[in-house]
């Protein structure tokens, strides 16, 4: 299987536009696995639980939606990771709405609006 990775600086950037200082940002990618992927530094998703270094449940959520809106500006369009980058981003939204992350959610849902011509949808929901 192969491991989607993102480069080290656009994963503290996506993190820190989801609102997170950049102590805590720098923090968050020390739990990643880093490997080289030539002409930069790149993170894949750790083996172990985001739970092991004791975020909170939104702040595992932010982590993972930096990383995959990471992973949506840092692939060529129509590929299968940004296709499966979409669907995890647009699936988190739902996960935060339910447990009533709202900042969150809106971020996601801001992402969303200005990714439109990636997804040719402009609302995240799909109804209304």
């Amino acid at each position: 299987m192969k491991r989607i990775s993102v480069p080290v600086e656009s994963m503290t950037e996506s993190l820190a536009s989801f609102g997170l200082s950049d102590e805590k940002a720098n923090d968050i990618v020390m739990l990643f696995e880093v490997v080289d992927a030539g002409e930069y530094d790149a993170l894949v998703m750790p083996a172990l639980s985001f739970n092991d270094s004791h975020l909170s449940r939104e702040e595992v959520l932010v982590t993972l939606s930096a990383f995959w809106v990471s992973v949506i500006g840092n692939t060529d369009s129509f590929s299968e990771q940004e296709l499966q980058g979409l669907g995890a981003l647009r699936s988190l939204f739902f996960v935060a709405v339910n447990f009533g992350y709202q900042s969150l959610a809106t971020c996601i849902a801001t992402y969303w609006e200005h990714t439109s011509p990636l997804h040719k949808t402009e609302s995240v929901e799909l109804w209304g």
